[in-house]
């Protein structure tokens, strides 16, 4: 029973040493940011709460008005 097993998990093993390898990927793009030739992106200051609307806690109310006084926002 183990020789089954093992059998049947060295075949694929073997079989994938005998295939070709294949070529290593292109790595030009990962070393482009540290080229000082390379221009960096220019990025500005945005206000996280600039989008911000007040709301204020309210009693609880019927869940369909809700939803309609909320439909314009």
């Amino acid at each position: 029973m183990t020789i089954k097993i093992f059998a049947a998990g060295a075949v694929p093993l073997l079989l994938a040493a005998c295939n070709t390898a294949t070529p290593l990927p292109d790595v030009a793009a990962i070393t482009a940011p540290a080229t000082p030739t390379v221009a960096a992106r220019q990025t500005g200051y945005a206000n996280p709460i600039g989008n911000y609307t007040l709301r204020p806690v309210v009693d609880p109310a019927d869940w369909r008005q809700s939803n309609r006084s909320q439909e314009g926002n």
